[in-house]
C-alpha cells in the first residue's frame, strides 16, 4: 500500500470504473431514475384531474365571479337590513330526516313574515346531490319548519335563502353529516 496525499490506494487491485461516459455513473442514473419516477406521478395526477369529477358545482361559475363588486355590494346591503336567521342544521345523519325550525328576526329582534325561504345544499365532490328545501310557514309569524334528509355523509355547503319583497337575504355555511350507524 502506498499514500498519495491523504488517499490510501492498494496497489493490488486495480480500478476498473470506467467514468469517460455520464450514463455508467450510478449517480447520474440514480437521478434520471428519480426524474423519471417524479415525472411519471405527475403525469398520473394531471391524466386523473382531468378525468375524474372537476368538483365544480356552479356552471357559470365565471359568470358569477365577474359579479364580485355586485356580491359585496349586496353583503354590504344584507349588513343593513340586519336580518336575523336562526336556523340550526347541526347534527344531521345520513338518509335520517330531521325536522328544521327557521326563525327570521329584524334588526331590532321582532319576528317578521317573509314571501319564502328556501335552505339550498351543496355536495362539493358530487353535484348529483345538490338540491333545495323550501320552508313552510307555521301557526307562529316567522317561524318557518322543513324537513331535510341528506343521501351522504361528509361535507355539504348550505345557503339559506329568505326573501320578502325586493329584499333578498343570503347566509351560509358548511356542515358536517354523520354516519347512519
Amino acid at each position: 500500500m502506498s499514500k498519495e496525499g491523504s488517499r490510501v490506494v492498494d496497489e493490488g487491485k486495480k480500478d476498473t470504473r470506467d467514468w469517460s461516459s455520464a450514463w455508467k455513473n450510478p449517480f447520474v442514473l440514480g437521478w434520471m431514475l428519480l426524474l423519471v419516477v417524479v415525472l411519471s406521478v405527475n403525469f398520473f395526477m394531471v391524466s386523473m384531474a382531468i378525468v375524474t369529477a372537476p368538483g365544480l358545482t356552479i356552471p357559470d361559475y365565471y359568470d358569477k365571479g365577474k359579479n364580485m363588486g355586485a356580491i359585496i355590494a349586496q353583503r354590504e346591503h344584507m349588513k343593513e337590513l340586519g336580518w336575523q336567521l336562526e336556523l340550526d342544521v347541526d347534527g344531521l345523519v345520513q338518509n335520517s330526516p330531521k325536522k328544521l325550525t327557521l326563525q327570521i328576526k329584524d334588526k331590532a329582534g321582532n319576528l317578521f313574515a317573509t314571501d319564502t325561504a328556501v335552505l339550498y345544499y351543496y355536495r362539493s365532490s358530487d353535484n348529483k346531490y345538490d338540491g333545495e328545501v323550501a320552508f313552510t310557514p307555521t301557526d307562529k309569524v316567522g317561524v318557518y319548519t322543513a324537513e331535510i334528509s341528506l343521501p351522504l355523509k361528509g361535507k355539504y355547503d348550505v345557503v339559506m335563502e329568505v326573501v320578502k319583497g325586493k329584499e333578498t337575504f343570503n347566509v351560509g355555511k358548511m356542515i358536517m353529516v354523520k354516519e347512519q350507524k
